[in-house]
């Protein structure tokens, strides 16, 4: 199948700026093409987005040909099997080589949130790899979204309220004797000002020099300025109110005070709304040399508010880089934030990012229904948008089959929570 990717730079992409699109057509052979595990449970599109439920939501994980976007069928589903209950959803997944590991989210049945491990040669053998209900939590507020693993097998999860750190086992590792791995109940640092309420994403980054282990960088999102906010904790996790377990921040004021910049050749507002944008999804990419910093994190933005319906006025719907810096074991800053992505026909209400290093590719959920704040009125599914990224010269480059998104949004992507390439 041949399939068109939108050469331009970034900015003749955008819609309200009147230019005209060009399209190139390019070919990739799919012989070795990868998988995209695409899961579809409770996803959070922004504080001023509405997005499904965990009882319609589609509760699937599908999988999808890298190269081409063709369907390779249901993975996973939790409407039919399993022994779950019809309030859980499946949230984030990491891959494991032979089988992946599943998150799973329950709010009314909360013994069903676990983790569970799911052969990829065989994926009705569903074992159970983690549910410690101190871990997981019997609380409301605890959303699990995000998981991750660590250099040394361990995995991380996030639950809203905190996150949890598990051996490579299964079993949970606490901080201070009983708290989770990372436990923000009080104003720690510019890492949390108040409470956590809602930590969206998080990854693990590189070691540093001699370590085993990397910080910890995470998003944290509200319908405030200030909740909307980055931080990196500390390798050895972060109790509460203790300043040193925060390893650097966005401003106290979140991550919209600092001053963005429009990567060349965009234009258009670089400004926000007073609460800023709630910040959905990420993608950690560690750089080596020529770079200077350690990484770069892409971040997704979406709106705070649900008057924020395009990009006219202020910046509310798209990507932005970010250069992460570290100077020492302890010591991380965020800097450089550059708008890379802004036209919200394409990037509207993301929720999901994947990257695949190996072909510099980056794989984003986005709602369906451009331009509605509720995602539900039409009952759509989300799209996956595909990108091919130049890191150096912070450019995307749009991937579409026949001029549609990637994957088009369909019965089993309401809505889009987790991405994972893998083999």
């Amino acid at each position: 199948m041949k399939k068109l990717s939108m050469g331009l730079p970034l900015a003749f992409l955008i819609l309200s700026g009147g230019c005209g699109r060009k399209f190139t057509e390019t070919t990739s052979a799919s012989s070795s093409a990868k998988s995209l595990y695409v899961a579809s449970g409770l996803c959070y599109s922004g504080a001023g987005v509405t997005t499904y439920t965990a009882l319609t939501a589609s509760r699937v994980i599908t999988t999808w040909n890298t190269d081409t976007g063709v369907s390779k069928g249901i993975f996973a589903d939790l409407n039919n099997a399993y022994n779950v209950s019809i309030n859980t959803v499946p949230q984030a997944m990491v891959d494991k080589g032979d089988s992946i590991l599943l998150l799973t989210e329950n709010a009314t049945t909360m013994g069903d949130r676990k983790i569970f491990k799911i052969k990829k040669s065989s994926p009705n053998n569903f074992s159970i790899f983690a549910n410690d209900p101190l871990a997981f939590g019997a609380n409301t507020l605890h959303i699990t979204r995000t998981l991750v693993q660590e250099p040394d097998g361990s995995i991380l999860f996030n639950k809203s309220l905190g996150i949890e750190r598990l051996n490579s086992s299964g079993v949970r590792i606490v901080k201070g004797g009983v708290n989770p791995w990372v436990n923000p109940a009080g104003v720690t640092g510019n890492c949390f000002t108040a409470a956590a309420s809602l930590v969206t994403q998080m990854d693990v980054m590189n070691p540093y020099t001699s370590t085993t282990r990397g910080k910890l960088i995470y998003l944290h999102s509200g319908n405030t300025a200030v909740l909307n906010r980055i931080g990196i904790v500390q390798r050895t996790g972060l109790t509460s109110t203790t300043v040193g377990d925060c390893a650097g921040s966005s401003p106290v004021g979140g991550a919209s005070t600092v001053a963005h910049t429009n990567a060349t050749p965009l234009t258009g507002p670089a400004t926000f709304v007073g609460t800023g944008t709630s910040l959905t999804s990420m993608v950690y990419i560690p750089t080596s040399a020529p770079f200077a910093t350690a990484g770069k994190l892409i971040v997704a933005n979406a709106p705070s508010v649900a008057t924020a319906f395009d990009n006219s006025a202020s910046f509310n719907h798209g990507l932005v880089m970010w250069d992460v810096n570290e100077t020492s074991d302890t010591v991380a800053t965020l800097t450089n934030p550059y708008i890379i992505w802004r036209d919200e026909s394409v990037v509207f209400a993301p929720t999901a990012m994947a990257y695949d290093a190996s072909t510099s590719s980056l794989y984003v959920a986005v709602g369906g229904s451009v331009g509605l704040m509720n995602q539900t009125t039409q009952g759509l599914g989300y799209n996956v948008e595909k990108f091919t990224l130049d890191i150096t010269n912070r450019l995307l480059t749009r991937v579409m089959i026949n001029q549609q998104p990637f994957i088009q949004g369909n019965a089993n992507t309401r809505c889009i929570s987790g991405l994972l390439v893998a083999d």
